[in-house]
């Protein structure tokens, strides 16, 4: 699962090996750091992070029931519940936050190993490509596009531009890299910065590196450390080609 985490912890360490591991995923975005539950309520509350790491050893009341209670009252108030992933040193508090429907748990002060696996299997738990449809998710606004109708992707720093046939860019913010991921095989990276829809293509110059989409009205460059991924297309043209010279 790509997308915003939120720590409400008062470990210092804990928050410390959460936010590194997470540095190696660049589909993930830390919405901040806060040992103050009432003003996390409150953030989840305006923010709607997807991933929400909760302390359950500082909560102000000593009973886990009362933690329980916590979630369920912002889940009364938002339309997208996030994942919980609890956060202890007591391994049966731990058990406990997982019979109270918490999404997983660490144990604190975190292993490499233990975070990794939860990072990857929040990865794994969300599906961006729905058969012929891409959903792009941004706090709880949903963009729904036909891969069919998608020209090409184009990297715009920590952003992405979708291009469409009809001329309409949509922007997602996320990462060219992180949608390379789960495109389906029809789209190929030709350039650092753009990802090509290839059965938009509608002409090829490997000697100008000129990639041509949609009737040769867009042209895009494609580099050399790239062109490998032209190649099966580069061979299929070689046996078609009817040759000028």
């Amino acid at each position: 699962m790509g997308g915003s985490y939120y720590i409400i912890n008062s470990d210092d360490i804990t928050s410390q090996n959460l936010c590194e591991r997470f540095k190696e995923f660049p589909e993930f975005i830390c919405l901040g750091i806060t040992n103050d539950y009432e003003k996390g309520m409150n953030f989840i509350l305006k923010f709607a992070p997807e991933v929400v790491f909760i302390d359950l050893d500082s909560y102000p009341k000593k009973e886990i029931g009362d933690v329980f209670s916590y979630c369920k009252e912002i889940n009364e108030y938002i339309f997208s519940r996030p994942k919980y992933i609890a956060l202890s040193k007591d391994i049966s508090k731990a058990y406990q936050a997982l019979k109270g429907k918490f999404y997983d748990y660490i144990l604190k002060p975190g292993k490499e190993l233990e975070i990794r696996k939860i990072i990857l299997q929040l990865l794994k738990s969300e599906q961006y490509a729905l058969n012929d449809t891409l959903c792009l998710k941004s706090y709880k606004d949903y963009t729904l596009l036909k891969v069919e109708e998608i020209l090409f992707l184009k990297a715009d720093n920590n952003a992405t531009d979708f291009v469409m046939i009809e001329g309409k860019t949509i922007s997602a913010f996320k990462t060219l890299k992180s949608f390379e991921k789960i495109l389906p095989d029809s789209f190929v990276r030709i350039h650092h910065s753009y990802i090509i829809n290839k059965k938009h293509i509608s002409r090829i110059n490997f000697g100008k590196l000129k990639c041509f989409l949609d009737h040769n009205k867009i042209s895009l460059p494609f580099s050399r450390s790239y062109r490998h991924n032209l190649q099966t297309i580069e061979e299929l043209l070689e046996q078609k080609a009817i040759s000028f010279n």
